[in-house]
């Protein structure tokens, strides 16, 4: 069971670091999402996928360091 927490880990922390490197390139794929350039400003695309990267590492060091009883 450890080991599979250490590679959900690890996964979601390389998908996060891909998204907070490959940020533009994905906004170009995608579209802007409206909802984040209305309520984080101009750019707010770009603030929301990195939002989204470092939940996606934070929920990842969650889900490895809490005990399944």
């Amino acid at each position: 069971m450890v080991f599979v927490k250490i590679l959900v880990f690890l996964a979601c922390t390389g998908i996060a670091v891909l998204i907070l490197k490959y940020t533009e390139p994905i906004v170009r794929m995608v579209g802007k999402m409206e909802w984040a350039e209305r309520y984080l400003g101009a750019g707010g695309t770009y603030s929301a996928w990195k939002l989204i990267a470092i939940l996606l590492i934070v929920g990842s060091l969650v889900y490895l360091t809490t005990v399944a009883w």
